[in-house]
């Protein structure tokens, strides 16, 4: 064949080949587009289907398992793989393979979808869970109990209440209004009425006691909240009112209910909030409090109950209780009725001004607590306005002016709020309520003692959590009208739980501010000259706001001293904070900062920088704590920050050396991955008064106990006790100590031999949990002297092997002598908690807590004595199946007051021998009728002696 020929024909062939295999290629794509696409179909109806079970579950308080959480998140993942191969398959496919198709991408698509395939597949196979959701919290109760005075004793409260009780029986539904003016007792009266009912046979018939405050500034998501945090159910923050009505509804049409408004100042449309109002046997009651009959009508309620002031005889009653014997002293005695009846029968004016005036002895303070009543300005006409002067007394007799001051600072807060004590203390300082120029302990103390004065004049109250305070409204009322009325020398400006979304441009005219309060506002942007002009700002507090930064006119708040911005969870950037040079207090804890820039070094005047809970922190530039040389506190518990010394000088980070050369530095909270490459020095710890050092390599978690005032709190969580470096000057120096998931050893004893600790004396409160390695507490087979002699407070929980507390021959001398209390949960292997030799060391313990060990035949072991628990006040115990004792019956327990029984159905003796070995000094045994019915008793003298202590327990709810 000529060349022109083979030409020709070897062209041919290779134009027939690109063809045959364009075609083959295009066929299996086309072949793998559809298995892919009919396999992924699959997929996503699965998981349709899981996620339309846990968003039903969630309705009931329950979520989505660990397990489908991840299932789910994988799902995700490949939706984001695959949706963009099937478009382009779809692409190539209409292009066809003409014979400027690139065959290449088509055969690297084909393959990519084969093994994408495989991967949709095994998803698809690997979602058949046990479980796709699990409980969420804990049982809802059927009535929660309400703090506040009892009224045992007061007759006409008790008798109140009885026809109360009588009105809510019967299976309709009824609406009753409990109304009065401010102050008289409303909220007291129904608080008691309450807690009666968990005792009363009317909760026969009724499924759950629904409480909500609702307050003068009505907010209807919030009542929705509440309600649905009351039924454990998971309402979202975002969503309308109207759908989340819906889901409140559907909830309580399943239950019969009382649902007590109280505090209510206007209508309240219950079809709006979701409480069904159809059906009249459904045995659904509404309970309210108001000061208005308007709003009786208004809710249509079925049963208006006025309650009126104190009769003469039992405001006397009221007043001299508040006020101490002294007002039985011959001389004080007309004054102080005089004083009493100045208070017209209000309750809340009896017990404030009674208080302030509480075992005062001179006639000449009582003649002048009664001057300022009878001379109220009598052209008031208001009743609140007669209130308010009258509760003004106890503002008066406040000691000195700065209390005063910071009694109107409270009222700065919205009402029903509670004040964190700390927040509070710093606004305190920065305002120049407090004296700076002294220790941080100094001010703290200071700031305490000016709480509870206020507390003591009953014009602080406590709060709704531990650490908090509030203001009563008819205080707070009073307090804002102080204000206004007299005008502060100093004006503050409060913007609360208003629901601003966007804040003023400028505060313009509003150059005298020094406070500015904008706290739990869904604030989202802030103008850059909002805080133009304004020179003389000294607390500017944003918390739990939506801002995601700060406008550049931050920088003219050139007089602020304290900047909160606490759980500003959207928060990313901060402007530079250079200027702000007389600035004493920054908190961003719970923000999503990722860097704090080297400007801040230049707040030379610092003492509080909190930084906790900031799990964006990425970067602390060099320089940046080391130049705040007036830094008292540094908070940096659960942040993501990384200390490792070498990594950061590398790249221009702030090493843990810039925290040694803080000499001012008495408070450190904070948490190191490893400690290799830190100096955790003795001596610099022994110069802190407080530090809470987690040692937790890759995890930020803040699931643990918060550090006690001036506590050494040292945390391990996930370590090697037996492999890891450098614990020595921690474990020399914490005073409480918390092993959590941690390995290595098998006894605490080993920790003080690997580290070549002398007998970790300073540690007085030990928690270990979840550490499966642990035995035994302490093994005598492994040390020769004492360990942990100033031991105080011991818990265990979920120990999973853990035999015994003492293993081996242990020292007699020396070890748990000083151990009070003992907490043991989820121990499944211990048989006994206190074994004889145990019992030998621990004469100073008061309080025996035991739950949910399985295999426990006894408390204590051996013969006991008298001598032998000399102070043991409490015993309790629960859910242990297999328990036959507490241990050997004593002739006399020398301290015992309380005992409580919990599931323990093969308990069936007490450790009394004779009837005068039961305490005189026991208060109550609690416990389950059903068990305390099947008893058994020495002598008939025993069983009628603990009789008269006994209470029955509720049995706890699923």
């Amino acid at each position: 064949m000529d060349p022109l020929g083979s030409v020709i024909v070897e062209t041919g062939r290779c134009i027939f080949s690109f063809f045959f295999t364009s075609i083959a290629t295009l066929i299996k794509l086309q072949h793998n587009t559809g298995r892919l696409r009919k396999e992924f179909e699959k997929l996503e109806d699965r998981k349709n289907g899981i996620e339309e079970d846990v968003r039903l579950a969630e309705t009931e308080g329950k979520c989505a398992t660990e397990q489908v959480k991840g299932w789910l998140l994988k799902v995700e993942e490949i939706e984001q793989e695959v949706q963009p191969m099937l478009e382009k398959a779809d692409r190539l496919a209409v292009q066809g393979c003409g014979p400027c198709c690139n065959i290449l991408p088509r055969y690297r698509l084909c393959r990519r979808m084969a093994k994408k395939q495989l991967e949709v597949r095994q998803l698809i196979s690997s979602c058949c869970f046990d479980n796709v959701v699990m409980d969420k919290k804990s049982p809802v109760r059927a009535v929660e109990k309400q703090q506040g005075p009892s009224l045992a004793g007061q007759r006409e409260a008790e008798e109140m209440i009885e026809k109360l009780m009588e009105l809510l029986k019967g299976d309709e539904n009824k609406r009753i209004a409990v109304w009065g003016m401010g102050g008289v007792g409303k909220t007291t009266l129904v608080r008691n009425l309450n807690n009666e009912l968990e005792s009363s046979s009317l909760m026969d018939s009724i499924d759950i006691v629904i409480w909500i405050t609702v307050s003068k500034d009505l907010d209807l998501k919030k009542v929705q909240s509440q309600i649905a945090k009351r039924l454990n159910l998971e309402l979202d923050p975002n969503e309308v009112i109207e759908e989340r009505a819906k889901m409140l509804l559907k909830r309580l049409m399943m239950k019969k209910f009382l649902l007590i408004l109280d505090d209510v100042w206007e209508h309240i449309d219950l079809d709006i909030v979701g409480v069904p109002q159809t059906d009249d046997q459904a045995n659904r009651k509404i309970l309210l409090t108001t000061r208005s009959l308007d709003v009786c009508r208004a809710m249509m309620t079925d049963e208006e109950i006025k309650l009126d002031v104190l009769k003469q005889e039992a405001a006397w009653n009221l007043f001299a209780q508040n006020a101490g014997d002294v007002v039985e002293v011959p001389s004080i005695n007309p004054l102080a009725r005089a004083v009493a009846k100045e208070c017209s029968g209000l309750p809340l004016a009896l017990k404030t001004v009674g208080k302030s005036m509480r075992n005062k002895r001179r006639i000449e303070l009582w003649k002048h607590a009664l001057h300022h009543l009878q001379h109220s300005d009598p052209h008031i006409k208001h009743i609140e306005d007669e209130v308010y002067r009258r509760l003004k007394l106890s503002y008066d007799s406040l000691p000195s002016k700065i209390l005063q001051s910071c009694f109107l600072f409270c009222s700065l807060y919205p009402e029903n709020y509670s004040i964190r004590t700390d927040e509070l203390i710093q606004c305190w300082i920065a305002d120049r309520l407090i004296n700076e120029h002294q220790p941080l302990e100094d001010c703290f103390n200071d700031g305490i003692a000016l709480i509870e004065t206020l507390k003591d004049s009953c014009l602080l109250e406590q709060g709704d959590c531990a650490g908090t305070v509030k203001l009563h409204d008819v205080v707070r009322d009073v307090a804002i009208w102080i204000s206004t009325k007299q005008g502060s020398e100093e004006p503050c400006a409060s913007i609360l739980f208003t629901n601003i979304t966007k804040p003023p441009k400028q505060f313009s005219g509003f150059s005298e501010l020094t406070v500015i309060l904008l706290v739990g506002n869904p604030i989202n942007k802030i103008h850059d000259n909002l805080f133009a002009g304004l020179r003389k700002v000294r607390v500017l507090n944003l918390s739990q706001s939506h801002i995601v930064t700060l406008p550049p006119s931050l920088s003219q708040l050139q007089k602020l001293r304290a900047l909160i911005l606490r759980d500003c969870c959207y928060l990313e950037k901060l402007p530079s904070l250079g200027a702000l040079r007389k600035l004493l207090v920054m908190d961003l804890s719970g923000t999503r900062l990722r860097e704090l820039l080297n400007g801040t070094s230049k707040l030379k005047k610092l003492q509080e920088l909190h930084l906790s809970r900031t799990h964006h922190l990425e970067t602390i530039e060099a320089g940046t704590i080391s130049g705040l040389q007036s830094l008292e506190l540094l908070d940096m518990s659960f942040s993501a920050y990384k200390w490792d010394i070498r990594c950061n000088v590398d790249y221009g980070k702030a090493s843990f050396n810039e925290i040694l050369t803080l000499d001012r530095l008495s408070i450190v909270k904070l948490r190191l991955d490893k400690v290799d490459s830190v100096t955790l020095d003795s001596a610099w710890l022994m110069k802190l008064r407080e530090f809470n050092i987690q040692i937790s390599p890759g995890s930020c978690d803040s699931n643990h106990l918060a550090t006690q005032h001036d506590e050494k709190r040292a945390i391990l969580r996930g370590v090697d006790l037996m492999g890891i470096k450098g614990l020595n000057g921690l474990l020399d120096t914490a005073s409480a100590l918390d092993l959590v998931i941690c390995g290595g050893i098998s006894a605490l004893s080993e920790l003080s031999i690997s580290h070549r600790l002398s007998s970790l004396q300073s540690v007085k409160s030990l928690s270990i949990s979840k550490c499966d390695c642990i035995t035994s507490l302490i093994s005598g087979d492994n040390i020769s002297g004492t360990i942990l002699p100033n031991l105080e407070h011991l818990s265990l929980n979920r120990l999973e092997n853990l035999g015994a507390i003492l293993g081996g021959m242990v020292p007699r001398k020396g070890c748990l002598k000083w151990l009070k209390t003992i907490e043991v949960v989820d121990c499944k292997k211990l048989r006994a908690l206190i074994s004889f030799a145990l019992l030998q060391q621990v004469k100073n313990l008061e309080q025996i807590k035991v739950k949910n060990c399985s295999k426990m035949k006894y408390i204590i072991g051996g013969e006991v004595s008298a001598e032998m628990i000399p102070k043991l006040r409490v015993i309790e115990l629960s859910d242990l199946p297999m328990l036959k004792t507490i241990c050997s019956r004593l002739p006399a327990w020398p301290a015992l007051e309380m005992i409580e029984v919990r599931n323990c159905p093969m308990l069936t003796k007490l450790p009394f021998a004779t009837s005068n070995g039961v305490a005189a000094t026991l208060k109550e045994i609690r416990g389950e009728l059903q068990w305390w019915n099947r008893l058994i008793y020495s002598n008939d003298e025993i069983k009628s002696r603990l009789q008269q202590r006994f209470q029955p327990l509720k049995p706890l709810q699923c």
